[in-house]
């Protein structure tokens, strides 16, 4: 039996360090642990709410740890792809608000 645990256990790690070593793998756990409330405070001031939150949170507490611990180097990475992903949309985002909407310069022709 304990070889049988041992052996998914290594299977399971394997499994975490293989996603991680993808981009794609890297942004998925990453969206998971953010969607996990990992970097963020789940507090929303509604008591019902606020435990679910914590549930998923401790979810992704036991994902973050097993990250961490076996493969650390691809978690920053993750991190610091999903920094330059964030930071690439918000000047797209930023530089499509500073167009003209063109609505707000129609005016009605006058006779």
């Amino acid at each position: 039996m304990e070889k049988l645990s041992n052996e998914a256990h290594r299977a399971h790690i394997d499994f975490l360090c293989a996603a991680m070593s993808t981009v794609p793998g890297r942004a998925w756990f990453y969206n998971l642990l953010s969607s996990c409330h990992i970097f963020a405070d789940p507090f929303t001031g509604d008591a019902l709410l606020e435990a679910y939150s914590k549930g998923e949170r401790n979810i992704g507490l036991t994902i973050y740890a097993d990250l961490i611990i076996h493969c650390p180097d691809y978690f920053i990475l993750a991190c610091r792809e999903a920094t330059i992903k964030e930071t690439t949309d918000d000047r797209r985002f930023d530089s499509e608000s500073d167009d003209p909407d063109p609505d707000l310069f129609d005016t009605p022709a006058t006779e």
